[in-house]
């Protein structure tokens, strides 16, 4: 007889972290490799068009110092 328990527990990306830190190697070479293939994706063309006009249509003078834009940011201390 299998017993089987399913669990939905809140938690916060820094959490399931610590958790995985906690897996042996093994276990977490395979959790990065299924998070590897899930993002293996294909950028679709309409958004490389997308992409590429505003690149093409940028202003020089639009842009920002990034001193200036670093100041605007939120960073998050360790």
């Amino acid at each position: 007889m299998s017993t089987t328990a399913h669990l939905n527990i809140p938690l916060s990306v820094n959490q399931l972290i610590e958790l995985i830190k906690q897996l042996p190697k093994t276990q977490q070479n395979k959790i990065v490799s299924i998070i590897q293939e899930e993002n293996d994706f294909v950028v679709p063309e309409w958004h490389k068009k997308i992409v590429l006009d505003r690149i093409k249509n940028e202003k020089i003078s639009d842009a920002l110092p990034w001193a200036e834009v670093r100041k605007k940011l939120k960073f998050k201390s360790k």
